[in-house]
C-alpha cells in the first residue's frame, strides 16, 4: 500500500491523540487498516515512522539475517526494534502516541506528517522546519547533481 501523497500541520490533543488527515484516514480505511507500527527513525531528535503491521515485519524480516556483529546492522536493529510500538486509530480517526515515544522524540504539541511511499511519519514541527527539511533539501540538490532533475525549492510554513 502507498500511502497518498501528502504533508500537514496536527496538533497533539492533551491526551496525546493526534487527528490523522482525511485522505490518509480515508486510504487506511479503503485498505482495512486500523493499526499501526511506530518506532523512532533516527533516535531522539528525529521523528516516528508508521508502517502498516504486516510492512513492519516484512522489514524485520529482511533486516533479521544481517550479522549481529556488524556495528551498523546492530544500531539498525537497536534503533527500530527497541522504540517499535503498536498503535491503533480509533473510529474518530485520531492515534494515541505512546507516551513513551512522545517523551524521547519531544513531541509536545505541534506536528508535522508527511507521506513517504509505504509509510508515513510525524515529526515536531519546529524540528522538522529547522533541521530535517534544510536537511532533505540538501541531501536533494546534492543527488540531482547541476540541478539538471532539480525540483523546485519551497520552505515549510513557519509554525
Amino acid at each position: 500500500m502507498l500511502f497518498p501523497s501528502l504533508n500537514a500541520e496536527l496538533r497533539l490533543d492533551p491526551k496525546g491523540r493526534v487527528m490523522l488527515p482525511r485522505a490518509l484516514r480515508t486510504a487506511l480505511d479503503l485498505a482495512g487498516v486500523n493499526r499501526l507500527v511506530a518506532f523512532a527513525n533516527g533516535g531522539p531528535g528525529a521523528g516516528l515512522a508508521f508502517y502498516k503491521v504486516e510492512d513492519f515485519a516484512a522489514m524485520a524480516e529482511r533486516y533479521q539475517g544481517a550479522d549481529p556483529m556488524d556495528p551498523r546492522a546492530r544500531l539498525f536493529a537497536l534503533a527500530v526494534h527497541s522504540t517499535a510500538q503498536r498503535v491503533s486509530i480509533d473510529s474518530a480517526g485520531r492515534m494515541l502516541i505512546p507516551k513513551e515515544l512522545r517523551s524521547l522524540l519531544s513531541l509536545e504539541r505541534d506536528l508535522y506528517l508527511f507521506t513517504a511511499g509505504p509509510w508515513f511519519e510525524l515529526w515536531d514541527r519546529r524540528r522538522w522546519a529547522d533541521q530535517a527539511y534544510p536537511d532533505a533539501a540538501s541531501l536533494w540538490e546534492q543527488l540531482n547533481g547541476l540541478g539538471a532533475l532539480s525540483m523546485p525549492r519551497t520552505e515549510p510554513v513557519a509554525p
